[in-house]
């Protein structure tokens, strides 16, 4: 009776465990924004969520979720029968980014609980979004294809971030342009005398010129571009989202922007 009693309770447990994990995990929260107003929460979720598909991205968690949660949101996921002690750390250096407690526990009530469950995953942790882009795109020297995407930014994201407009493989390029909430020609953020460059072509999106959304909720920027060169050859063009004040010469899609991490879940019953 007693075995039987205890597999029933540890299974209890690691459920409990797996089932918040895959929460902060593979959602993204409810509201999927909800880190642009933490008071809007309903449901805690840490997975960046795309807006092009309008889905989260599993195991890639976006920092802003991370860092608006407190112990007591990861305890309201558990219940108050609970204790946690949740870490995440950088692989494969193991540098601390996350490491939180139950209210009135520390480490030493985890390494004297009588039955610990944990949930081990391998995540990314964004650090350089890619809010939009636009990948392999075919060349040709004829009339070109037209590509349309969208990216979001209110108040409190443009006050947090910087954006820029990255194009790979721009000396295969010989003419286009990248054009932010239909400006006009004249205020193109990446026109057609920019082609051929030396690659990357980088430029920094001024919110002003550009008119970026600046409400109090994210609302949708439109991001369209066009680019012509030799049949055969391809080029790709980012919108990506950095924290205020990154230097120019750090912005690179295939860079820093995603770390890979190792999620921690540890759970006992008090």
């Amino acid at each position: 009776m007693y075995e039987t009693h205890d597999a029933l309770y540890r299974s209890s447990n690691e459920r409990v465990a797996a089932d918040v994990a895959n929460t902060l995990l593979k959602t993204s929260g409810d509201p999927y924004d909800w880190e642009t107003d933490p008071a809007s929460l309903k449901t805690l979720g840490w997975a960046k969520y795309d807006y092009n598909n309008h889905l989260p991205i599993e195991y890639v968690l976006m920092p802003q979720k991370v860092g608006a949660s407190s112990p007591s949101l990861i305890q309201n996921l558990l219940g108050s029968q609970y204790g946690f002690l949740l870490t995440i750390t950088s692989v494969p250096n193991g540098s601390t980014i996350v490491n939180m407690t139950s209210s009135g526990d520390t480490n030493a009530n985890f390494n004297n609980a009588s039955d610990v469950v944990k949930v081990e995953r391998l995540v990314l942790v964004s650090a350089f979004d890619i809010v939009a882009e636009f990948h392999n795109i075919r060349l040709k020297k004829g009339g070109p294809i037209t590509l349309e995407g969208n990216f979001p930014t209110s108040r409190t994201y443009l006050d947090m971030y910087d954006y820029y407009v990255y194009v790979d493989n721009s000396d295969l390029v010989s003419s286009g342009f990248v054009e932010i909430n239909d400006v006009g020609d004249n205020n193109q953020i990446v026109r057609p005398s920019d082609f051929p460059s030396t690659p990357p072509l980088v430029r920094k999106i001024d919110p002003v010129t550009q008119k970026l959304k600046n409400q109090t909720n994210l609302q949708s920027n439109k991001v369209e571009t066009e680019l012509r060169g030799s049949p055969g050859d391809v080029a790709d063009v980012y919108i990506i989202q950095v924290p205020k004040g990154t230097p120019e010469g750090l912005i690179n899609p295939h860079g820093p922007q995603r770390v890979r991490a190792m999620f921690n879940l540890y759970v006992w019953t008090k």
